[in-house]
C-alpha cells in the first residue's frame, strides 16, 4: 500500500475514534468498522491485481523483448519491447507506489517508469535488468522513457 493510503486509513480511523469517543454512538461502529476494512483491503487487492497484470505482461515480453543500449533507445521504437541493463542514479514517486527511475548504463540515462511497485526494493546504486516498452518520456516529450514491467537487481 502507498503512504497516501496509510495516511487516508489513519486519519479515518482517528476520526472515527474521536466520533465514536463524543457520541457514544455504538451504531455508527456497524458502518465505520467496515468501511475501515475496506479502506485497508481495496488498496492491498488492487495492488496485487497490478502487480499480477505486470507479472503476466513481463512474461509476454519476455520472448519478444531485445537488448538494447540506453543511447539506441529513441522515439522510434515507441510501443517497443526492450531489455535494458543498467545503474540506478535516482529513485523519484516510490511513496506513491509509482517509482521512476534514473537509469544509466555507460551511454546514456533513461528515464524508467513503473506504475506499480516493484517486487525488490531499488535503491540509487543498483545495477538493475529492466524489460519495459519505449513511451514517450512524460515529463519532456521529445525524448524516450521506458515504461517497466519489470525490474529486477542482478546478483552480482
Amino acid at each position: 500500500m502507498s503512504l497516501l493510503a496509510w495516511i487516508a486509513f489513519f486519519v479515518c480511523a482517528a476520526a472515527v475514534f474521536i466520533h465514536h469517543w463524543e457520541a457514544r454512538d455504538t451504531r455508527f461502529l456497524i458502518f465505520a468498522i467496515p468501511g475501515l476494512i475496506a479502506l485497508l483491503v481495496i488498496p492491498m487487492a488492487l495492488a496485487w491485481m497490478s502487480r499480477r497484470t505486470f507479472t503476466q505482461a513481463a512474461e509476454e515480453h519476455e520472448q519478444t523483448a531485445k537488448p538494447y543500449k540506453i543511447a539506441k533507445i529513441s522515439l522510434a521504437i515507441t510501443g517497443q519491447a526492450v531489455r535494458i541493463t543498467g545503474e540506478v542514479q535516482k529513485v523519484s514517486f516510490k511513496w506513491l507506489n509509482r517509482p521512476h527511475f534514473q537509469v544509466k548504463d555507460g551511454t546514456k540515462t533513461i528515464r524508467v517508469i513503473m506504475f506499480t511497485a516493484p517486487s525488490e526494493d531499488i535503491k540509487p546504486g543498483d545495477t538493475v535488468d529492466i524489460l519495459g516498452v519505449v513511451i514517450k518520456n512524460i515529463f519532456d516529450r521529445r525524448n524516450a522513457a521506458i515504461s517497466a514491467v519489470s525490474i529486477k537487481k542482478q546478483n552480482i
